[in-house]
């Protein structure tokens, strides 16, 4: 599930790039994440080197037109956000979505952990599909361990990164070449190639960092918690199977859900691709909760 405030968070630090044209999407991405100098990228190779692999059951809350999204996901290493606990105010103990849409497809999951909480820790996806996380939340409520590293390894930060691109660009005359295409294909080749250090450098310093803490990074972001948020834990999974699947009866018995659309498929044509119809139960919020419950999510009050 990509949130809207992961593509937010996307759109607003692509401004940390004065030309996001110059670089690929898959390396945007990265690229600003490593500039605010706060995030820690995490993915399947990396963790399972450090802590080995731990298998989870968890939540998954979808709406219908999300359901192609999910299947494109099922037994790869892109991790999807999930949950275990939610509060009883909260829209995912109503079977609604966190920021798709009316929500109303439940998939009961089990899957390898990435990463886990007991609040949403807003992480964000890139093109390639690592994660990126604030360092906080990674080194047990430490802000110095990241920025300290990276400021010792003389990484680029936001106002260094613009201040490259501009030298880059002035070593460039469009006289020098036939088309402009030419002209920007050239500085595209110097960017990226500086982008990819600048990347690969920065991967480099976190995942010895994550080794050298690991005994913080296993307390924030690996074991369970007892603690519980007045909204919902996130765990991040991998190599995800569906169990089983609840549906809410109004999104079921929706006409799009049940129906084609001229060229777009009935959501419940999708859903039945995924999972067996023997695994889908139909129901009110109500009794979603108790099927949520029987599966041994908690419901939870604010403290």
């Amino acid at each position: 599930m990509i949130k809207l405030k992961d593509l937010l968070k996307e759109a607003l630090y692509a401004g940390s790039l004065s030309h996001n044209k110059w670089y690929p999407a898959h390396t945007r991405a990265a690229l600003t994440w490593t500039l605010t100098q706060q995030y820690v990228p995490i993915y399947p190779k990396q963790m399972e080197s450090i802590f080995g692999k731990i298998p989870v059951n968890a939540f998954h809350v979808t709406d219908p037109t999300n359901i192609s999204s999910v299947k494109d996901i099922l037994g790869k290493k892109k991790a999807i956000s999930t949950f275990t606990k939610a509060n009883k105010g909260s829209q995912l103990a109503k079977g609604r979505g966190v920021q798709t849409g009316s929500g109303g497809v439940i998939f009961y999951v089990e899957g390898l952990m990435l990463a886990r909480k007991y609040i949403d820790f807003e992480t964000v996806p890139d093109k390639s599909g690592i994660r990126w996380v604030k360092g906080h939340h990674i080194f047990d409520g430490d802000h110095m361990i990241l920025k300290t590293a990276v400021e010792k390894a003389k990484l680029h930060d936001t106002s260094t990164w613009r201040e490259l691109e501009w030298e880059v660009e002035k070593k460039y005359e469009m006289s020098d070449y036939d088309s402009f295409k030419e002209y920007e294909n050239a500085i595209k080749k110097e960017v990226g190639a500086l982008a990819n250090k600048q990347i690969k450098s920065y991967i480099d310093i976190t995942n010895k960092l994550l080794k050298t803490h690991k005994d913080k990074v296993e307390k924030s972001v690996r074991n369970p918690s007892d603690k519980s948020s007045s909204w919902w834990n996130e765990i991040l999974i991998y190599k995800t199977k569906i169990i089983d699947c609840f549906v809410l009866k109004r999104v079921y018995n929706d006409y799009y859900f049940q129906n084609d659309d001229y060229d777009t498929p009935a959501h419940k044509t999708e859903l039945l691709k995924i999972v067996p119809e023997s695994k889908i139960e139909v129901g009110t919020p109500a009794q979603f909760r108790k099927w949520y419950t029987a599966r041994e999510g908690e419901l939870t009050l604010d403290e």
